[in-house]
């Protein structure tokens, strides 16, 4: 089969410590402290085959190209990778996608041949005390297809059946085939907002007012999630002019760039509170990573009882006045992953009745064989999502 497949040297840097599980393993913690040289090309791979009775076989239909995957390909000026997380090569990439069940293990009893399904990415234990707490994205076992093994930028891959979720109901009220696995490719990213918005930031009622800092995939995903979820006024800050207009496109009520912003001697904070009559904001989304120029703006335009949720990953340490925070009953919330919860079934419910339309932040679809113009797309900071069509095309 054709895939894409990347390879790195194992190199851990000067002074790192590591773990029991790393040196057992060779799965990093922290790449960036470990791979070195990472490249990756589409290349012949063998056919997977099923291993496990709860495996399944899908052949792929769509998958997104995360941020992550392209982050991860970069290297520093040592070499290094750029990405931070856990990762393990030589690896097929990509853990967002969607595909048609085309073999099943002895034991699969939720699946038959010819499912339409989607792919949750964080491969949790159910074991550990936080899969047993109900806290699956904070397994301690956790493994990633994509980046500790195979992943779905290939024309087959498997996956244990309790990763799968049907995409049927999609299928039924578009009647396409492919447009479910665009869809479907799209749950994982969505999910990670409707994590952070619901699960772990809490929601907000109807009517209620709230602000997207950034306007990339998760953050579009969690303009689409708000706006159908009955916010009032809706406000997204992001410096890139294209991706303004998929803010807008998505549901924003209001795109500002900061950096103008900062130009004309305007002040985000007093801005919101003027946009809100007062009242500020009672849900901040941070999708930027940008903690050191977000959190000032946010503690100078919390509601009464707001609540931040960071989505976004952000390097490094912040400097943060948490007397806002204290003096107006508000809440900063962690978020990661999109496993458990109902929110899988929850997204494919929302796109399953046209609440949310997440091609609406597509800006690229391009084939396997094109993926490392695709990895180019995604790394620019502009685009949307950038989908790969593997197995399938629209007809």
């Amino acid at each position: 089969m054709r895939a894409f497949y990347v390879e790195a040297d194992w190199e851990p840097k000067p002074g790192y410590k590591l773990s029991e599980r790393e040196s057992g393993t060779r799965r990093s913690a922290r790449g960036n402290s470990i791979w070195r040289n990472i490249r990756g090309r589409v290349v012949d791979r063998p056919d997977p085959k099923i291993r496990a009775p709860d495996e399944v076989l899908l052949k792929v239909g769509v998958a997104g190209i995360c941020g992550t995957d392209a982050h991860l390909l970069r290297n520093d000026d040592d070499g290094y990778t750029k990405y931070d997380g856990h990762s393990k090569y030589p690896i097929i990439t990509g853990h967002e996608f969607s595909g048609e069940v085309i073999e099943i293990g002895s034991g699969v009893k939720s699946l038959r041949i010819g499912d339409l399904v989607s792919v949750e990415s964080m491969n949790w234990c159910g074991e550990c005390d936080p899969c047993r707490k109900g806290m699956f994205n904070q397994c301690k076992n956790n493994e990633e297809q994509g980046l500790t093994y195979d992943g779905g930028f290939a024309e087959y891959v498997t996956v244990k059946s309790k990763y799968c979720y049907l995409l049927n109901d999609i299928v039924c009220f578009y009647g396409d085939k492919m447009t479910a696995f665009e869809l479907g490719s799209m749950i994982e990213p969505t999910g990670v907002a409707y994590n952070g918005l619901f699960v772990r930031g809490g929601g907000l009622r109807p009517g209620e007012h709230a602000v997207v800092f950034g306007a990339g995939p998760i953050g579009l995903s969690a303009i689409s999630l708000l706006k159908a979820s009955g916010v009032a006024k809706l406000i997204c800050f992001e410096t890139a002019e294209e991706r303004r207009h998929l803010a807008k496109n998505c549901g924003a009520d209001y795109t500002y760039d900061p950096s103008v912003l900062t130009k004309e001697g305007i002040n985000p904070s007093e801005l919101l509170m003027d946009i809100t009559g007062g009242q500020g904001i009672s849900l901040f989304a941070e999708c930027a990573g940008a903690n050191n120029a977000t959190y000032p703006v946010m503690a100078g335009a919390l509601a009464i009882g707001g609540k931040t949720v960071q989505i976004g990953h952000s390097m490094g340490k912040m400097t943060l006045d948490i007397h806002p925070y204290m003096i107006n009953a508000c809440s900063i919330s962690g978020s990661n992953g999109a496993s458990g919860h109902g929110i899988f079934t929850n997204v494919i419910g929302l796109m399953a009745s046209g609440r949310i339309d997440m091609r609406k932040m597509v800006t690229g679809r391009i084939h396997l064989e094109d993926i490392e113009d695709g990895v180019t797309q995604a790394s620019n900071r502009t685009s949307g999502k950038i989908l790969v069509s593997v197995s399938y095309s629209r007809k």
